[in-house]
């Protein structure tokens, strides 16, 4: 009745928020941007404003520049708070619920994939249970696939994907402003309680304060730094550490350009931040598209205008069924730069065995291509010209 193979059970992913522990690192955040914020309002900018000093006795120049940087602390503070539940509570995407596509019974695969296993396979995710598109990994915090993932981050007690990252953008991009902010206008009070005679407690907080700000203004700025340069080259942070870091007796690999660049620094950062520049600065919208396909394609492809990949389907949960398939080649690419043999990873799934290895010639385009069991013939040719199990 049962077969000798052991299969792994897929385990379902568990509830936002419902582990308490990880809540450790947002309280520390939160603790930390308190903090600064009320120093620095209540010991900086208000002494600094000089409320209840007669007119004749005020300083005007550094009444106005308190009032300045008053202002200024609450509108990056707004925007750091605002961003910050943005990336925390927007879910980063998931694998379309019940798109018979990404499943391993899938009869049809998407001709846009672009990238494979080294075998040539489709990538396939065990935990899932299902294929995963491009640039989509799996998070073993989360557990669950997440559409062009970037990283998981346990300070926002979420993973960083394709539909928040402009909110994590966002949030470290105002945060090195609100840390530069402090850093900087602080250091005049700063200079101040060491030459006057200050209460205690009023130094040390305004000194720890100020050291807090400069080392995560140094920080934050580092990192800012990196997610730019990697939004203007079309990368992620895995897709970075996959080109450059190396296995163990491997050399040093180089950034190539990416696979999914548009061809210019604004496309790319378009493609991460939204289509409209108006709001690239601002925490609403997000970028364009559903999170399965990528590149430079201005229509669907053959094949693919009925799957059910909608940003609608992209954030909701995935479901638990199972899935398969083969790898077939881009829309896009040409047989010129492949190689001619195709090894494609034999299966024992559900569907049975499946096509060892593809040999064949060199049709013109990927698109005069169609895949029938057994057997890779362009649309355009009359005769077989590649039969399975050739090697």
């Amino acid at each position: 009745m049962f077969s000798g193979e052991v299969v792994e059970p897929v385990r379902p992913p568990p509830k936002r928020f419902s582990e308490p522990l990880k809540f450790l690192p947002v309280t520390f955040v939160w603790s930390v941007i308190l903090f600064l914020y009320f120093v620095y309002v209540f010991q900086h900018c208000l002494p600094r404003m000089q409320l209840g000093i007669d007119e004749e006795h005020v300083d005007t120049g550094i009444r106005i520049r308190g009032q300045w940087e008053f202002v200024a602390v609450q509108v990056l503070m707004a925007m750091v708070t605002i961003c910050y539940l943005r990336a925390m509570f927007t879910g980063p995407g998931q694998i379309p619920a019940g798109d018979e596509h990404w499943n391993t019974y899938a009869s049809s695969i998407p001709i846009f994939l672009m990238e494979t296993k080294k075998a040539g396979g489709r990538r396939y995710c065990r935990w899932c249970d299902k294929y995963k598109p491009d640039r989509a990994h799996h998070c073993r915090v989360c557990m669950t696939c997440v559409l062009r993932m970037d990283h998981h981050c346990p300070w926002i007690y979420n993973c960083v994907g394709f539909f928040n990252y402009k909110y994590f953008f966002l949030l470290i991009f105002y945060a090195v402003l609100a840390c530069q902010l402090i850093m900087w206008t602080q250091a005049e009070t700063v200079s101040k309680i060491i030459e006057f005679e200050t209460p205690f407690l009023t130094m040390l907080m305004i000194i720890f304060a100020e050291t807090i700000a400069s080392c995560l203004g140094l920080l934050i700025t580092i990192f800012f730094l990196f997610h730019f340069w990697l939004i203007t080259n079309a990368l992620t942070t895995i897709e970075f550490c996959e080109k450059t870091l190396s296995k163990k007796g491997e050399a040093p690999k180089l950034v190539g350009p990416s696979l999914y660049s548009q061809g210019s620094i604004y496309r790319n950062v378009s493609a991460f931040l939204g289509d409209n520049v108006l709001t690239w600065l601002l925490p609403i919208g997000g970028p364009s598209g559903d999170g399965i396909r990528f590149g430079q394609m201005d229509t669907v492809p053959d094949g693919y205008e009925d799957m059910d990949a909608t940003r609608v389907g992209a954030r909701s949960k995935p479901d638990k069924s199972n899935c398969g398939g083969f790898m077939e080649p881009s829309a896009d690419a040409s047989y010129e730069d492949l190689e001619a043999t195709r090894r494609v990873r034999k299966s024992k799934s559900a569907c049975g065995d499946v096509l060892e290895s593809l040999r064949c010639d060199q049709p013109s385009t990927y698109r005069d291509l169609r895949f029938t069991p057994g057997i890779l013939v362009p649309a355009t040719s009359s005769t077989i010209v590649a039969q399975a199990g050739d090697d």
